[in-house]
């Protein structure tokens, strides 16, 4: 998100609605995502509560984002990536939550629609670098565990935290 509002600083088109909505939208992102992190990590759920507000919330503000933008502005025209992202991601973690037989739980499902607002908002390619980067981090946390902490193959994973790391990371860059 940063390039986007660097491209329409340096055009000098980002009027101040853009500006406050889209940086209400990623402080919601970092305010659900920090306490969906703590749940996870301690708990090893994802509270449907959380999970939808992270998604509502965003959201709004998101597409609030796009709406407020002018016609010049990059921000503009983007509802229809951010709704494709939310569904694209979190069809992709439903298919894998039924061929894993519950492997990957279903708050991992509920968290994949509302980071998929934020990287489909981005674009298609952050969205598929979000999942991507999602399942690295994943593997690396469960390689730590295997080789720092004795886990094995029956060792519970907290994937929620691989997803917001790596939808934070796409939207850093």
């Amino acid at each position: 998100m940063i390039h986007l509002i660097a491209q329409d600083l340096a055009a000098g088109t980002l009027p101040l609605a853009s500006v406050v909505f889209l940086t209400a939208a990623l402080a919601w992102f970092v305010f659900c995502g920090i306490v969906l992190w703590i749940v996870d990590v301690r708990e090893h759920r994802l509270p449907n509560a959380w999970t939808g507000l992270l998604f509502v919330g965003g959201g709004l503000l998101l597409i609030a984002t796009t709406l407020a933008a002018p016609d010049e502005s990059v921000l503009t025209n983007r509802v229809v990536t951010t709704l494709i992202g939310s569904m694209g991601y979190l069809s992709v973690m439903f298919v894998l939550h039924l061929v894993t037989r519950a492997g990957l739980g279903m708050g991992d499902v509920k968290l994949a629609a509302g980071l998929g607002l934020y990287t489909g908002f981005i674009g298609l390619e952050a969205l598929i670098a979000g999942v991507v980067l999602a399942f690295v981090f994943g593997g690396l946390q469960a390689v730590y565990l295997v080789l720092f902490r004795g886990g094995k193959r029956s060792t519970k994973i907290a994937f929620g935290p691989a997803m917001l790391a790596a939808c934070l990371g796409v939207l850093i860059m």
